[in-house]
């Protein structure tokens, strides 16, 4: 008796592993800004620097991801779809959360 082999699909192309990369840096970056803001001592917030360069590297995350999915829906890759969108949906959540915890601080 012969078991069915497991097919994991075609081979990742360049731009599927450019959209798995944005949605790994876009998650860390909404985790280091959820540690940050945990840091500071009751009473204090982050700085406003701080805050809005946590804003925009999330936007500027989510737009990447959002310009990644244009290229690898061209390519009609499956998973560089689903990484791209996760991408941006990462860093657009990241813009709230951020955007969150300034305005609650």
């Amino acid at each position: 008796m012969k078991l069915p082999s497991l097919k994991l699909g075609p081979k990742p192309k360049p731009w599927d592993l450019v959209a798995v990369a944005l949605v790994g840096i876009a998650l860390g970056a909404a985790g280091v800004n959820w540690a940050a803001a945990q840091r500071p001592a009751a009473g204090t917030s982050l700085s406003g620097g701080v805050t809005l360069a946590f804003v925009l590297a999330q936007l500027a995350l989510g737009s990447s991801s959002l310009l990644v999915l244009g290229k690898t829906a061209k390519e009609g890759t499956l998973w560089g779809n689903l990484a791209a969108v996760g991408g941006m949906l990462a860093g657009l959540s990241g813009v709230l959360l951020a955007t969150a915890l300034w305005i609650a601080a």
